[in-house]
């Protein structure tokens, strides 16, 4: 009589063709998808992926995969299972900076005359990617005034002057200062005595 066995054959994986993020570029605290391109995954096997470089440290497994890099970083994934693990692919998910607002604005005079001038100077905050603080008059985004971390105003009258920063993840809320114009007084033309 015959007796019989069962021969189990596990398969191979094969090496995946690419690795996307969808977006490849975020703002810092945002979420991007990877996806596996190619390849195929053979018995017990499992797309896993790696920050830093190939088998370094495990970021995630499968595909699509959802992850929110604090910084830009190059993610690698491969197939690993009973059989064998793939060579790796690597994709790029470049992170943006957000700016954080100033604390407060320090003029070189304040009061000053009509005439003169005053430089007004922001204190605190920082800039992200592609960033720049832009001065405003009239309200905070109202009429421009300059950029940079100082500007040299001569207003006509008593103005407050606003300042945030402007880029390319987020726009900060303004800081502002009251710049108060005194104006000179005239001479007397004459004496009328009672």
């Amino acid at each position: 009589a015959c007796v019989t066995t069962t021969i189990t054959v596990n398969t191979f994986s094969t090496d995946p063709t690419s690795a996307g993020a969808a977006p490849a570029t975020i703002c810092n605290g945002n979420a991007t998808i990877l996806t596996v391109s190619g390849g195929s995954l053979g018995s017990g096997a499992s797309w896993v992926w790696y920050d830093g470089s190939c088998g370094g440290g495990v970021a995630g497994s499968g595909s699509p995969v959802i992850l929110s890099p604090a910084a830009t970083t190059t993610y690698y994934v491969r197939a690993e299972g009973s059989c064998n693990t793939t060579a790796c692919v690597n994709v790029t998910v470049t992170v943006n900076s957000n700016s954080s607002a100033a604390a407060s604005i320090s003029p070189s005079s304040n009061p000053i005359c009509v005439g003169s001038s005053t430089t007004l100077s922001l204190i605190g905050g920082s800039l992200g990617t592609g960033a720049a603080w832009q001065w405003y008059s009239g309200g905070c985004g109202g009429t421009p005034e300059g950029t940079g971390t100082s500007i040299v105003v001569t207003p006509g009258a008593t103005t407050t002057y606003y300042v945030r920063a402007e880029g390319t993840c987020n726009t900060t809320t303004c800081v502002s200062v009251l710049i108060t114009v005194s104006t000179y007084s005239t001479d007397p033309v004459s004496i009328s005595p009672t």
